[in-house]
């Protein structure tokens, strides 16, 4: 019997796990392994913060916060794990990518500037002396210094090695396929025999509303696919993140690579890459930085992202001792550790923090039962 089952493995799971790990508590992850589906490992990055939005919010505020927590995790993790996760505060450049996109990054510019005068307009000179003359001009450009990056790949790692040190049970290739309410407790069934825990949560992922739907929950989480590049070019330099405004993104990553990403494909979890999605990623990364075209392409993957309505993630209690934790679409990486640390609080305190009411599950169901 487990005091805390963490069903899912990715950024979000792990990082709660990381935080409850300073208690006395039992705790465990269920890890599904399928290859291809993870998408913390496939994730470029980002930590755009002040990218990702153009209005006031709660989850804008969280992610400043969480934004924020990076340097000093990047630390922690090194310290701890040996692994550099290569967090790079270089900034990130939003372009919009056509004519037709050009009034809506002007409103996010004067939301954005307004709150951090730091974040500023790009004429196409400023773009070419940012970026040494790199990147092609643009009908606008802004530049948001403070959203930085890090290696997802590395950064997953490092929070699986940390809890390996940290004795968190782990139970591989393991398929969840119901959660049944018991007297106190859950009893998990699962493709390796049942499991039981007195507390539980759901951070599955796309995944998530299949593994609740013995809760009759709206199938409110929809994997989102993305294929994603990463190439080589010795004689590019480029510090900075690409971020156009039909999602497609350039991470410069260490040594002299970039990753290309990604393509959204929505309603699809399925696994590899495919002819149209890869033109796509090459189409408008040289369309935007012309010398990629002479980049090697190293690897190609994909990975699949939890989309809700809205973009607005859901973090809330469902039963007694039953939570979710889902639907952080593109910014998973961003948020973990903040909602590793506020997660982990709430289980031990009871208490659920404020500005997580915008995330309850309710605000999906018409306030109507749904257990």
């Amino acid at each position: 019997m487990h005091d805390v089952l963490i069903i899912g493995s990715g950024v979000i799971g792990m990082s709660i796990a990381r935080h409850l790990s300073h208690t006395h508590l039992d705790i465990a992850i269920v890890d599904r392994d399928i290859p291809g589906k993870h998408a913390s490992y496939k994730a470029g990055g980002m930590l755009g913060a002040q990218n990702e939005f153009t209005e006031d919010s709660d989850l804008f505020r969280l992610a400043l916060e969480s934004r924020d927590l990076f340097p000093e995790l990047c630390q922690s993790l090194q310290d701890e794990t040996g692994i550099d996760i290569q967090y790079q505060a270089s900034g990130l450049i939003k372009i919009a990518n056509q004519p037709s996109d050009v009034d809506h990054l002007r409103a996010q510019y004067q939301f954005l500037h307004a709150l951090d005068h730091n974040v500023v307009a790009l004429s196409d000179n400023d773009l070419a002396d940012l970026t040494n003359g790199n990147v092609s001009a643009a009908d606008m450009a802004i530049y948001i210094p403070n959203d930085g990056q890090i290696n997802a790949n590395r950064y997953t790692k490092a929070l699986f090695k940390s809890l390996q040190q940290r004795h968190i049970t782990r139970y591989f290739n393991t398929d969840v396929t119901g959660i049944h309410r018991q007297n106190g407790y859950y009893q998990i069934a699962s493709s390796k025999g049942d499991l039981y825990a007195k507390k539980v949560i759901v951070a599955g992922g796309a995944w998530s509303s299949q593994l609740l739907k013995q809760y009759q929950l709206p199938r409110e989480v929809v994997g989102v696919k993305g294929e994603v590049l990463l190439v080589e070019h010795d004689d590019l330099h480029l510090d900075q993140t690409l971020f156009m405004t039909n999602g497609c993104y350039v991470v410069p990553k260490q040594p002299n690579r970039y990753l290309i990403g990604a393509t959204s494909e929505f309603d699809n979890y399925s696994v590899g890459n495919t002819t149209q999605g890869i033109s796509w990623l090459k189409h408008y990364a040289t369309a935007r930085i012309p010398e990629l075209a002479n980049a090697r392409v190293l690897k190609q993957w994909s990975g699949v992202r939890p989309y809700t309505e809205g973009e607005l993630p859901i973090m809330d209690q469902i039963d007694d001792g039953l939570y979710v934790i889902t639907g952080h679409y593109r910014n998973g990486i961003l948020l973990s550790p903040v909602i590793g640390r506020d997660i982990a609080n709430w289980l031990l305190t009871g208490v659920k923090p404020a500005q997580y009411e915008s995330f309850n599950v309710s605000r999906r169901l018409n306030h109507e039962m749904y257990h």
